[in-house]
């Protein structure tokens, strides 16, 4: 799933469970939406590029380890 659709369905479950956090007025309503999105977003990012940096460097060290 793509980063954008896994933020959304983030703040789809977020809203959902609680409703009444979302301010009346639009541009405020926005500006809260956009800024959760982008912190969820961020975290998606962070998580998987740490993962994968984990995953890269357990290969290297295992790789390394069977040549010795």
């Amino acid at each position: 799933m793509e980063k954008d659709a896994l933020a959304v369905e983030f703040l789809k479950i977020y809203f959902n469970s609680h409703p009444n956090k979302i301010p009346e007025d639009a541009d405020k309503a926005f500006e809260m939406i956009s800024g959760l999105h982008k912190k969820y977003k961020n975290k998606v990012i962070g998580d998987l590029k740490n993962k994968s940096e984990r995953f890269v460097d357990n290969y290297f060290d295992k790789k390394d380890d069977k040549y010795l």
